[in-house]
Protein backbone atom coordinates (compact mmCIF):
# COMPACT_ATOMS: atom_id res chain seq x y z
CA UNK A 1 0.00 0.00 0.00
CA UNK A 2 2.86 2.28 1.02
CA UNK A 3 4.54 1.82 -2.44
CA UNK A 4 1.44 2.54 -4.21
CA UNK A 5 0.54 5.40 -2.21
CA UNK A 6 4.51 6.61 -3.33
CA UNK A 7 4.00 5.83 -6.84
CA UNK A 8 0.43 7.94 -7.08
CA UNK A 9 2.51 10.49 -5.58
CA UNK A 10 4.83 10.67 -7.94
CA UNK A 11 2.67 10.37 -11.05
CA UNK A 12 0.59 13.16 -10.03
CA UNK A 13 3.96 15.30 -9.38
CA UNK A 14 4.95 14.79 -12.97
CA UNK A 15 1.56 15.37 -14.23
CA UNK A 16 1.28 18.85 -12.69
CA UNK A 17 4.78 19.04 -13.78
CA UNK A 18 3.66 18.53 -17.13
CA UNK A 19 1.19 20.79 -16.81
CA UNK A 20 2.93 23.78 -15.76
CA UNK A 21 5.38 23.65 -18.68
CA UNK A 22 2.19 23.20 -21.16
CA UNK A 23 0.64 26.78 -19.57
CA UNK A 24 4.28 28.67 -19.79
CA UNK A 25 4.75 27.09 -23.24
CA UNK A 26 2.15 29.56 -25.18
CA UNK A 27 3.50 32.42 -23.23
CA UNK A 28 7.29 31.87 -24.43
CA UNK A 29 6.47 31.73 -27.45
CA UNK A 30 4.24 34.53 -28.10
CA UNK A 31 7.09 36.33 -25.93
CA UNK A 32 9.75 35.42 -28.80
CA UNK A 33 8.13 36.17 -31.73
CA UNK A 34 6.23 39.24 -30.49
CA UNK A 35 8.91 42.06 -31.82
CA UNK A 36 9.04 39.94 -35.03
CA UNK A 37 5.95 39.72 -35.50
CA UNK A 38 4.80 43.31 -34.92
CA UNK A 39 7.78 44.73 -36.52
CA UNK A 40 6.51 43.33 -40.08
CA UNK A 41 3.10 45.75 -39.84
CA UNK A 42 5.64 48.48 -39.18
CA UNK A 43 4.65 48.31 -34.80
CA UNK A 44 8.09 48.73 -33.10
CA UNK A 45 7.67 47.43 -29.65
CA UNK A 46 10.96 48.55 -27.36
CA UNK A 47 10.36 46.18 -24.52
CA UNK A 48 8.25 43.59 -23.38
CA UNK A 49 7.34 42.34 -19.98
CA UNK A 50 6.05 39.08 -19.32
CA UNK A 51 3.54 38.29 -16.32
CA UNK A 52 2.37 42.20 -15.25
CA UNK A 53 0.85 42.16 -12.00
CA UNK A 54 0.32 44.23 -8.89
CA UNK A 55 -0.46 42.13 -5.76
CA UNK A 56 -4.21 41.59 -5.52
CA UNK A 57 -4.89 42.58 -9.53
CA UNK A 58 -4.94 41.90 -12.57
CA UNK A 59 -2.48 39.69 -14.19
CA UNK A 60 -1.32 40.14 -17.95
CA UNK A 61 0.50 37.59 -19.52
CA UNK A 62 2.63 40.04 -22.17
CA UNK A 63 2.79 44.26 -22.10
CA UNK A 64 4.85 45.50 -24.82
CA UNK A 65 5.87 48.82 -25.27
CA UNK A 66 6.12 50.97 -28.49
CA UNK A 67 6.40 54.49 -29.04
CA UNK A 68 2.51 55.88 -28.06
CA UNK A 69 1.35 52.15 -28.11
CA UNK A 70 1.50 49.93 -24.87
CA UNK A 71 0.48 46.35 -26.11
CA UNK A 72 -1.04 44.11 -23.60
CA UNK A 73 -1.97 40.24 -24.82
CA UNK A 74 -4.11 37.50 -23.23
CA UNK A 75 -2.29 34.16 -24.00
CA UNK A 76 -4.12 30.91 -24.17
CA UNK A 77 -2.95 27.54 -25.50
CA UNK A 78 -6.90 27.52 -27.09
CA UNK A 79 -9.19 30.05 -28.22
CA UNK A 80 -12.27 28.39 -28.48
CA UNK A 81 -14.90 30.70 -26.95
CA UNK A 82 -16.18 34.15 -27.65
CA UNK A 83 -16.23 34.41 -23.27
CA UNK A 84 -12.76 34.41 -23.49
CA UNK A 85 -12.39 37.46 -25.69
CA UNK A 86 -15.19 39.27 -23.88
CA UNK A 87 -13.56 38.56 -20.54
CA UNK A 88 -10.41 40.32 -21.91
CA UNK A 89 -11.99 43.45 -23.90
CA UNK A 90 -14.68 43.49 -21.29
CA UNK A 91 -12.80 43.12 -17.82
CA UNK A 92 -8.84 43.17 -18.07
CA UNK A 93 -8.23 45.65 -20.95
CA UNK A 94 -10.22 48.53 -19.48
CA UNK A 95 -8.69 48.28 -15.86
CA UNK A 96 -5.16 48.24 -17.12
CA UNK A 97 -4.40 51.95 -16.57
CA UNK A 98 -5.79 52.09 -13.24
CA UNK A 99 -3.72 49.14 -12.07
CA UNK A 100 -0.62 50.58 -14.01
CA UNK A 101 -0.77 54.51 -13.92
CA UNK A 102 2.86 54.59 -15.74
CA UNK A 103 1.18 53.84 -18.88
CA UNK A 104 -1.22 56.68 -18.85
CA UNK A 105 0.30 58.63 -21.81
CA UNK A 106 -0.04 55.53 -23.92
CA UNK A 107 -2.58 54.05 -26.33
CA UNK A 108 -3.45 50.88 -25.12
CA UNK A 109 -4.26 47.82 -28.05
CA UNK A 110 -5.35 44.42 -27.16
CA UNK A 111 -4.16 41.94 -28.30
CA UNK A 112 -4.80 37.17 -28.01
CA UNK A 113 -2.58 34.82 -28.55
CA UNK A 114 -3.21 30.91 -29.09
CA UNK A 115 -1.45 28.06 -30.05
CA UNK A 116 -5.00 26.88 -31.98
CA UNK A 117 -7.87 29.75 -32.52
CA UNK A 118 -11.16 28.58 -33.31
CA UNK A 119 -11.72 30.56 -36.94
CA UNK A 120 -14.90 32.09 -35.48
CA UNK A 121 -13.34 33.23 -32.45
CA UNK A 122 -10.58 34.54 -34.16
CA UNK A 123 -12.72 36.82 -36.05
CA UNK A 124 -15.15 37.72 -32.90
CA UNK A 125 -11.62 39.04 -31.44
CA UNK A 126 -10.79 40.79 -34.63
CA UNK A 127 -14.32 42.65 -35.27
CA UNK A 128 -13.54 43.31 -31.28
CA UNK A 129 -10.60 45.26 -32.10
CA UNK A 130 -7.93 43.21 -30.82
CA UNK A 131 -4.85 41.34 -32.73
CA UNK A 132 -5.23 37.93 -33.03
CA UNK A 133 -2.25 35.61 -33.45
CA UNK A 134 -1.25 31.85 -33.99
CA UNK A 135 1.61 29.90 -34.56
CA UNK A 136 2.30 29.09 -38.42
CA UNK A 137 3.26 25.33 -39.87
CA UNK A 138 6.63 26.52 -39.81
CA UNK A 139 6.98 27.26 -36.35
CA UNK A 140 7.10 30.75 -35.94
CA UNK A 141 3.78 33.18 -34.77
CA UNK A 142 1.87 34.98 -37.32
CA UNK A 143 -0.85 37.86 -37.12
CA UNK A 144 -4.71 36.36 -38.15
CA UNK A 145 -6.25 39.84 -38.75
CA UNK A 146 -7.07 40.99 -42.20
CA UNK A 147 -5.37 43.57 -44.36
CA UNK A 148 -6.77 46.89 -43.31
CA UNK A 149 -7.17 45.88 -39.88
CA UNK A 150 -7.41 48.70 -37.54
CA UNK A 151 -7.12 48.25 -33.98
CA UNK A 152 -9.53 49.53 -30.96
CA UNK A 153 -7.66 51.39 -28.77
CA UNK A 154 -8.53 50.95 -24.86
CA UNK A 155 -8.49 54.24 -23.07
Amino acid sequence: MGKTNRNLELITIQLWEQGLIQMESPEDFFYRNLKGVFGRIGLVLKKVKRNLKRQGQESYDLVALGSEVVLVMEIETKLMTRWSVERFIGKKLPRFKAIFPEYEKYQVVGAMGALVVKDDVGRYAEKAGLYVLTQTDEGGATLLNREGFEPRTFN
